[in-house]
């Protein structure tokens, strides 16, 4: 399905990769690489679907034939890390020389923002404006699946302990573009060295969570794994966030040839 106008992604709850926004250096390696790169594209954290709809619309526009899979459990979020998940953590990564001064600052102000003029706290559970993000339904999901006519889409149900295993011989997945939303430092553990072997030669991953102001347990998830095995580190996006009046950074990695 095409869209003539721009309200109709605002109806569906559908991320718009027409215009400028936190997700445009993804969507721009997309477009500019799913002719060049072999494999599929990678979702891990799927929520409401707003990007995976995005990303499969994206591909029918291109006349690409390759696929978008959704990793997701569709119940919320699982246990958390007592240490790297709480905000307090911030704290310690500041004190380390892992987050910046401002970095902090802003952590701080969102968390006194909402302490003024939310009824929520500010843990895990509840950080987001999404909340634990049990607020999804994977069977409305597939309906809007159906309703654009999306048949590049596979979504993949559970969690991921369960679903990113080496035992399940019904995938043989590659991919060449991946985005990572899944919040949380086991989540993150969990899912990066799958979806990271599984990656073709000069694939990119968009981690989403790497300048967060809620959720510290993705950054240190996310250096442990990089920091291991000579593997790049993660880079920014090449936007002046500072001038671009958006909402904050945004980081990605590629997987080079490895030594």
């Amino acid at each position: 399905m095409k869209f003539d106008y721009d309200w109709q992604y605002n109806v569906l709850n559908i991320y718009n990769t027409n215009r400028a926004g936190g997700l445009e250096r993804y969507y721009d390696f997309i477009k500019a690489n799913h002719q060049k790169i072999d494999g599929d594209i990678c979702e891990v954290g799927v929520y409401q679907g707003r990007s995976l709809l995005a990303t499969a619309l994206l591909l029918k526009s291109l006349g690409s034939d390759k696929k978008v899979y959704g990793f997701d459990s569709f119940s919320g979020f699982p246990s958390y890390h007592k240490q790297y998940d709480s905000l307090n953590h911030f704290d310690t990564m500041f004190k380390d020389g892992v987050i910046t001064s401002d970095h902090l600052k802003q952590v701080k102000l969102n968390s006194k923002y909402r302490e003024l003029f939310t009824s929520k706290n500010n843990e895990s559970s509840v950080i987001s404006s999404s909340g634990d993000f049990s607020d999804t339904s994977v069977e409305q999901l597939k309906q809007k699946i159906e309703f654009l006519k999306l048949d590049n889409i596979e979504i993949i149900e559970g969690s991921y302990a369960n679903t990113m295993t080496k035992k399940d011989s019904k995938y043989n997945f590659k991919f060449f573009s991946v985005l990572m939303d899944c919040d949380l430092y086991d989540s993150y553990k969990i899912a990066l060295p799958f979806i990271w072997e599984r990656m073709e030669i000069d694939a990119y991953m968009f981690l989403d969570e790497y300048f967060s102001l809620k959720f510290p347990g993705a950054r240190v998830a996310i250096d442990e794994f990089f920091n291991e095995d000579n593997k790049p580190i993660p880079y920014k996006t090449n936007t002046d966030w500072s001038k671009s009046g958006r909402d904050f950074e945004r980081w990605y990695a590629r997987k080079w040839e490895q030594l």
